[in-house]
């Protein structure tokens, strides 16, 4: 098993820390890497949770996706994804510039 793991400090105080677990293993007589558990979890610095996408539950074939108001906490947007529409991470960088525009840092 592989595990990665990392805080990336992005603009307007944006921190997203990242945590991925892979399995390694040989099929076909190939080597093959294949990701099983994600998280992604972003707050603003000094302000307050922001974004969350995970399969950290009973069921690791859903991933959860939360958007969360920086400013209050509160939850703002809930979807759950199947394996196939998790995000990249270049797209949860995306995502989150999408949010923060606005922020004033």
């Amino acid at each position: 098993m592989i595990t990665q793991r990392g805080r990336v400090f992005c603009l307007r105080g944006v921190i997203l820390e990242v945590e991925k677990r892979l399995r390694v293993g040989y099929s076909g007589g190939q080597l093959r890497v294949r990701g099983f558990s994600y998280r992604y979890a972003a707050w603003v610095e000094n302000l307050g949770p922001l974004l969350r996408y995970h399969n950290l539950h009973a069921n690791t074939d859903e991933y959860h996706h939360r958007v969360l108001d920086p400013h209050t906490g509160d939850e703002i947007f809930y979807e759950i994804l199947q394996r196939h529409q998790f995000p990249t991470f270049s797209e949860v960088l995306d995502e989150l510039e999408i949010l923060t525009h606005d922020l004033k840092r």
